[in-house]
């Protein structure tokens, strides 16, 4: 049985879970006494269904694509036979089991895609079901209880070979991750070190030295500076969208009254600098988010209203109203504004309308609110026209999907 059980154990199924699986869907000893009373009918017919079945297959481009040579359609013709009979040998035990795995497996390995794999299924009952009820016409309802049962094996089955498919993509997907990990340690240590490098020996030659050097000379180490420091805050918004992309975040519930707090505090010599008006409204709902996460989005769209904004006085006025299942939120300015043809680029990685001279920043803020908010379930979007102001919109569901119950099939 070792042998047998390797899928299984690599997969966490064992004897326990396959019953539980077969309990779930009502499989019972009668359903293996009525594929197993049917066994000398299915040999008759075992032949002609996986002809008809192969034929089929071959009729379409995407399946007739991946069995181009006719030794491997041979050989498969006759693993699916050996596959037919075994249902209605009455040995649902684990070697059955670990068989449908290695379905499972031989399906990832020639690229059969899960809605095809799913098909394969769907085609063996539409074939063997009519044969069936002919077999039992005399008795229709026999010949439903078998069709039935049937039925309930293939979608056990099924299953079995779906979570092999998915298995190795999800180990495949891990295996990228770890090799992102191993690109963001490298970054975060061995690109930002010589970068803190570039930018204190700058300043110590902009401190210790500026007598000695022309004009000039203090204008390119003042650049190199700040490209140094232009490059840091680049590498920290890459790897903050890594993360995002990386980790689920830890969610609880966020008063966003006290978020905006501390956003204000922290956009507090910004909001002093432009005098600008800040309008809140009198009470923000609490909703279920991971707090660094989200007052990053609120802090990234109020800095920007402030900093993209040349009035006297930037206004910034934050509302919300319910919509439906969903709470709506808006940041409306009276800044510079953004041509309508571009309302959807500026979400873009690095996407920048204007010169750095202009207006600081890498780019991502924008970028960073839309992996937040559609992570929540929610969109981001904007209407703004030039020299008339921007209104951000966003929004998030009152109830996350992490509040649904979830029945565990394991």
């Amino acid at each position: 049985m070792d042998l047998h059980a390797s899928l299984m154990k690599e997969l966490g199924i064992d004897r326990e879970k396959i019953r539980r699986r077969m309990a779930f869907v009502d499989f019972s000893e009668k359903d293996v006494r009525l594929l197993s009373e049917m066994k000398g009918f299915v040999q008759r017919h075992a032949d002609r269904l996986v002809s008809a079945f192969y034929n089929h297959l071959l009729s379409f481009e995407e399946t007739r694509a991946l069995l181009k040579d006719p030794s491997t359609i041979d050989r498969l013709k006759k693993s699916q036979e050996k596959y037919l009979l075994e249902i209605f040998e009455g040995n649902f035990n684990e070697a059955y089991f670990e068989g449908r795995l290695r379905i499972g497996a031989v399906h990832h390995r020639i690229g059969l895609a899960p809605q095809w794999h799913i098909g394969t299924y769907c085609l063996y009952e539409n074939l063997l079901s009519p044969l069936i009820l002919e077999e039992y016409g005399s008795d229709r309802d026999r010949g439903l209880a078998r069709v039935l049962a049937l039925r309930k094996i293939f979608r056990l089955d099924m299953a079995l070979a779906l979570d092999f498919y998915f298995h190795r993509i999800t180990s495949q997907l891990e295996e990228k991750l770890r090799e992102m990990d191993d690109f963001t340690h490298v970054v975060s240590h061995d690109l930002k070190e010589p970068l803190r490098g570039i930018e204190a020996f700058s300043g110590f030659l902009m401190d210790d030295y500026a007598p000695l050097l022309e004009e000039e000379g203090q204008r390119y180490v003042r650049f190199l500076k700040s490209s140094a420091a232009r490059m840091k805050n680049l590498i920290n918004d890459l790897l903050a969208l890594a993360s995002l992309s990386r980790k689920s975040p830890a969610l609880q519930e966020v008063d966003l009254n006290q978020t905006l707090t501390h956003v204000r505090n922290d956009l507090a010599f910004s909001i002093k600098q432009k005098n600008a008006d800040i309008r809140l409204p009198p009470s923000l709902p609490t909703v279920l988010a991971e707090p660094t996460q989200i007052g990053e989005v609120f802090k990234n769209l109020l800095s920007n209203a402030i900093k993209f904004n040349t009035s006297r006085v930037p206004k910034v006025e934050i509302a919300v109203r319910e919509e439906g299942a969903y709470h709506s939120f808006s940041i409306k300015d009276n800044g510079i504004g953004i041509d309508p043809r571009y309302a959807d680029r500026i979400f873009g990685l690095f996407e920048r309308l204007h010169r750095q001279e202009e207006f600081e920043g890498t780019g991502a803020g924008l970028a960073i609110c839309k992996k937040v908010i559609e992570r929540y379930g929610g969109k981001i979007w904007v209407e703004s026209e030039l020299e008339k102001g921007s209104t951000f919109f966003f929004t998030l569901p009152k109830r996350h999907v992490k509040e649904r119950e979830s029945f565990p099939m394991e």
